[in-house]
C-alpha cells in the first residue's frame, strides 16, 4: 500500500463504442515519486492519463486528488481547475512566441522581475538560458521537449502528466533528455505520471512502474522487483526477451529440456509456465553431466551492442526446436555455426 498518497484511482471502468477501454483501475501515485504507466500500444494508458486529467469521462470509479475527489460519473472538477500539468508526446509550444515567453507563459508571478528570475532559473536548469529569445522552430526536438516540460513545471503543478514524452526522440538524444528530466523532476519535488510503452524508459525514469495490458494493471512495484519479482508471464516478458516453456509439476518438479526444475507452492499434475529471461542462460563449448542439463545449439549470428553480446541459437534438440537469444556480457564474438552448450542458473527463471 502507498502512503502519503497524491492521486488515488478507485475500481475506474471505461467503456466506448461497447468495448472495455479501462478494466477496474486500481492506482495509488504517492507523492513527490516519478511513476511511470508502461504498457503495450492499445492497452488503455493514454486513456486512463486522460480521465486523470479530466478530459475524459468514465462509466463507473472514482479518482481522488489530495484526497479530495475529482472525478466520478457525472462529475468532474475542470481541468484547468486540477492543478496539474500536462506534457504530450509532441510539444505543443506556442510557434509564435520564442523559448522565454513560452516558458513564462503560465507563471503566477505578478512582476516583470520576478517573471523573469523564475523563468531564467528553470530555463538554466534544463541548460537552455542562452536560447530565450530562440523560437521553437529552430530548436532540436530534445530541445522542444525539454521547453514544454519547464513550461509546464512552472506553473507549480502538484501533479505532472507525461503522453510519451521521449517517443519522438532518437536513443542517443533520449537518453540525454531522459536524464535532465528526471533530475529536474527531482530537484522540483514534482510527483509525475508518465506514459510509455517503453520498458526503458520506466526503468530509467520510475520510482515506481505499474505494468499494464487490456486496460487492467497487472503489477504497481519498484523497477527492482517488477524486474525481478514479476507476478505473471506477461510482465517478466514485457521487461526483456525471454524464452517460455510449458510443463507440469511432478512430485514438485517440472520436466525440463534443461533437466528437472524445482517448483514450489503448485499442485501436482497442474500446467506450470517457465520463463527465462535472455541473461538466464550460460554457454560452454563442453557438455556436462550436472543435474541442469547442457543443451546442444548452434551460433547463427552474433551482434555486439553495447556492453553486451547477443547470441542468436538454433536449439538442437529432437523434442524441442527452438531459436533463442541470449546476451552475454563483454565482447563474445564466437564463430558463425559453431557448436556450443548452454544451461540455466538454479535461479534464473519465473514459474507461473
Amino acid at each position: 500500500m502507498v502512503k502519503d498518497k497524491n492521486i488515488e484511482i478507485q475500481n475506474l471502468s471505461q467503456t466506448k463504442d461497447n468495448k472495455k477501454i479501462l478494466d477496474n483501475v486500481n492506482l495509488s501515485i504517492p507523492i513527490n515519486k516519478v511513476v511511470c504507466l508502461v504498457g503495450p500500444s492499445g492497452c488503455g494508458k493514454t486513456s486512463l492519463l486522460r480521465a486523470i486529467a479530466g478530459l475524459d469521462n468514465f462509466n463507473s470509479g472514482r479518482i481522488f486528488f489530495d484526497n479530495k475527489i475529482i472525478s466520478k460519473p457525472h462529475y468532474s472538477v475542470p481541468t484547468e481547475n486540477r492543478n496539474i500539468g500536462l506534457v504530450f508526446q509532441e510539444s505543443n509550444l506556442f510557434p509564435h512566441l520564442n523559448v522565454f515567453k513560452n516558458v513564462s507563459f503560465g507563471s503566477k508571478k505578478k512582476k516583470y522581475k520576478d517573471i523573469q528570475k523564475e523563468t531564467f532559473e528553470i530555463l538554466k536548469k534544463i541548460g537552455l538560458p542562452h536560447y530565450a529569445n530562440v523560437y521553437p522552430h529552430q530548436l532540436s526536438g530534445g530541445q522542444k521537449q525539454l521547453v514544454a516540460i519547464a513550461r509546464s513545471l512552472l506553473t507549480k503543478p502538484k501533479l505532472i502528466l507525461m503522453d510519451e514524452p521521449f517517443a519522438n526522440l532518437d536513443e542517443r538524444l533520449k537518453n540525454k533528455i531522459r536524464d535532465i528530466t528526471l533530475h529536474l523532476l527531482q530537484k522540483t519535488f514534482t510527483t509525475t505520471l508518465i506514459i510509455t510503452h517503453d520498458p526503458k524508459d520506466a526503468m530509467f525514469m520510475g520510482d515506481f512502474i505499474a505494468v499494464m495490458n487490456k486496460g487492467k494493471i497487472l503489477q504497481f512495484d519498484t523497477p527492482t522487483n517488477i524486474y525481478n519479482k514479476p507476478n505473471s508471464s506477461f510482465v517478466a516478458s514485457f521487461f526483456g526477451e525471454t524464452l517460455s516453456i510449458k510443463s507440469k509439476v511432478n512430485n514438485k518438479k517440472a520436466k525440463t529440456i534443461f533437466g528437472p526444475i524445482n517448483v514450489i507452492n503448485s499442485k501436482p499434475g497442474k500446467e506450470i509456465e517457465i520463463v527465462f529471461r535472455s541473461e538466464a542462460f550460460n554457454i560452454t563449448k563442453k557438455k556436462s553431466k550436472n543435474l541442469i542439463k547442457k543443451i546442444k545449439s548452434r551460433i547463427i549470428a552474433v551482434r555486439y551492442i553495447s556492453e553486451n553480446s547477443y547470441l542468436h541459437l538454433d536449439i538442437l534438440n529432437n523434442s524441442f526446436k527452438k531459436h533463442i537469444h541470449i546476451k552475454v556480457p563483454g565482447k563474445f564474438i564466437p564463430p558463425k555455426n559453431k557448436i556450443c552448450y548452454i544451461n540455466i542458473g538454479k535461479k534464473n527463471f519465473f514459474v507461473f
